[in-house]
């Protein structure tokens, strides 16, 4: 293995470098770089690699293709259902256990993988649920839908057209405690502000800031916030969102922006809209129960509830941006 195919996604500006791999070709893999921090340090590296938020190696891709054809039988036209399990890195080389946005990236790519050798009659397919995911992650297994058109594309292969992932999230639990220490310093940076932390398999810090939050004031307070956590945590800061010729305060919007463990300010952050929707309806600020739109700079994601378990489902729209090829005897930024 001298290669490594790497597919580049996007959600809500939150992008990640994803490859698909067999059980062998993952176990080649390791055997042939050892350093798989080093590995996402080097691709995820804006300036000498490819750039991205993070690094997401899935094993256990099974070759095999469902069909389109006109005569395909009932249960190939089923939604079809994959399992993978994921290693997901940070561009600072750190393991992460999940990401909202991360997920709807693989199931993407998964997807596109998956529809590229269908039987197509060169018809655009109307919107459905094109590939129902279950990934096996640090913390255990997680839900992925995808829905998207989808059509021929010049070369003859399938495309999903408008792909749009929902990830199915566990409950939000309580995160790690807030130091008398880290009280205090919010205080005297925010004032008297709500703030909590929750965890969705991953630490969250959310803080009801009452106002928008600068890219500066977010990168300085949230790396100064996260350093009271030994393990790190993901910090957000949220608001209302109040709407313009509108007698009252929308009860379904909140802004967002956040500072991401292990990669810094980022666009937006999957796992941190949903611990802030569920945060903010808590607090008041938005209708509890009711769907919540989160909009952070990378673009706006929607909170809604299962009606099944009353789990949180985070629905993002997902983009591919293209693919790449990393040789694995590339020379390694840390020499």
């Amino acid at each position: 293995m001298d290669t490594l195919h790497l597919a580049k996604h996007q959600g809500l500006g939150n992008d990640f470098l994803v490859a698909l791999l067999s059980d062998r070709e993952q176990a080649d893999l390791e055997r042939r770089v050892g350093d798989l921090a080093g590995l996402a340090r080097e691709t995820c590296d804006r300036r000498k690699g490819i750039g991205a938020d993070g690094l997401i190696l899935a094993a256990g891709m099974n070759p095999t293709q469902p069909s389109l054809a006109p005569d395909a039988d009932e249960s190939a036209s089923a939604t079809p259902a994959k399992r993978v399990g994921m290693k997901l890195y940070n561009s600072d080389g750190s393991s992460a256990e999940v990401s909202g946005n991360g997920l709807a990236c693989l199931a993407n790519e998964v997807a596109r993988t998956f529809v590229a050798g269908m039987e197509f009659g060169g018809r655009t397919e109307a919107r459905g649920d094109i590939l129902v995911l279950t990934v096996d992650t640090a913390d255990g297994a997680r839900r992925v839908t995808l829905s998207a058109e989808f059509a021929a594309a010049e070369n003859g292969s399938v495309e999903p057209i408008d792909p749009l992932a929902e990830v199915h999230m566990p409950h939000v639990a309580h995160g790690p405690d807030i130091s008398a220490a880290l009280d205090g310093q919010i205080r005297r940076a925010l004032g008297s502000v709500q703030r909590e932390t929750g965890d969705v398999g991953n630490p969250h810090l959310v803080i009801n800031a009452g106002r928008p939050v600068n890219t500066h004031d977010t990168a300085d307070l949230g790396a100064a916030f996260e350093a009271h956590f030994p393990r790190g945590i993901n910090v957000e800061f949220i608001w209302r969102i109040e709407r313009e010729n509108s007698d009252s305060a929308d009860s379904s919007s909140i802004g967002m922006s956040v500072w991401e463990r292990g990669a810094g300010l980022t666009q937006a952050c999957g796992t941190g809209a949903v611990t802030a929707a569920v945060r903010a309806q808590s607090w008041g600020l938005v209708s509890p129960g009711a769907e919540t739109l989160v909009e952070m700079p990378g673009g706006k994601a929607t909170v809604s509830t299962d009606e099944v378990d009353g789990h949180p489902i985070l629905s993002v729209w997902v983009e591919h941006l293209g693919n790449h090829v990393w040789p694995l005897d590339a020379p390694s930024l840390d020499a």
